[in-house]
């Protein structure tokens, strides 16, 4: 990830889960919690959690997997520095510093590994997804969730929304619309959920899943080791 990217999510850090929640209508936690339950893990399973921004999918994947640990890596300090006051009765959780293509990890050190909202701020989305699946054991799962592209009249909504509302909510609760440009402007530009399907398989993953939220406005796509 680049420092212009990383100074920017560090500056957003502090209304990063109001706006998610504005934005979303709060309907990104309930997809959050759905992603998970789409992955078969163990009560003990070892699972990593890349760009885990304020954590809300490394707390969901820490309470769920109540014998097992959870690590939350991303760049931004700011953003960890929420994720862990989200976290503090979380006992089975740390996070860390650390780049995603360059993890701090073992090879096949985790059960799981997922990414969720960050693979397309990657400089090399193919780099960021091995790297994802070198730390990750045979017969485990690397996840993606991320924002999908859909269709028709769908579609037409979506993009209003997303490319003229979204960066509107930006300024009046951020103080700044840039970031929320940025945004969708990087939805615009990222693999569309079948493209990803496909880059899965070609780097080697099995048995790679896809599954829609939000009449595909998000997509989840698991691929095992």
């Amino acid at each position: 990830m680049s420092n212009n990217t990383k100074e920017m999510f560090n500056n957003i850090a502090k209304n990063y889960d109001k706006l998610n929640d504005i934005i979303s209508f709060k309907m990104h936690l309930n997809v959050k919690k759905h992603a998970i339950n789409n992955v078969h893990l163990e009560p003990d399973a070892k699972v990593l959690d890349v760009c885990t921004g304020t954590g809300d999918i490394a707390i969901y994947l820490a309470k769920k997997i109540t014998k097992g640990y959870v690590i939350g890596v991303d760049f931004s300090q700011n953003m960890l520095k929420i994720a862990r006051t989200k976290a503090q009765n979380v006992e089975n959780l740390t996070f860390l510093n650390a780049d995603a293509l360059n993890l701090p990890f073992n090879d096949n050190e985790f059960d799981a590994c997922f990414i969720s909202f960050g693979l397309r701020n990657l400089t090399d989305l193919k780099a960021g997804l091995k790297e994802m699946k070198r730390v990750t054991k045979s017969g485990g799962f690397v996840v993606n969730l991320d924002t999908g592209k859909p269709q028709g009249i769908i579609g037409v909504f979506y993009n209003l929304f997303f490319f003229h509302l979204v960066p509107i909510f930006g300024r009046l609760f951020n103080g700044d619309s840039s970031p929320y440009k940025y945004l969708p402007q990087s939805t615009k530009n990222f693999p569309s959920p079948d493209e990803l399907v496909k880059i899965f398989e070609e780097l080697g993953f099995k048995n790679v899943k896809k599954y829609d939220f939000l009449f595909g406005a998000i997509s989840q796509q698991i691929g095992e080791i």
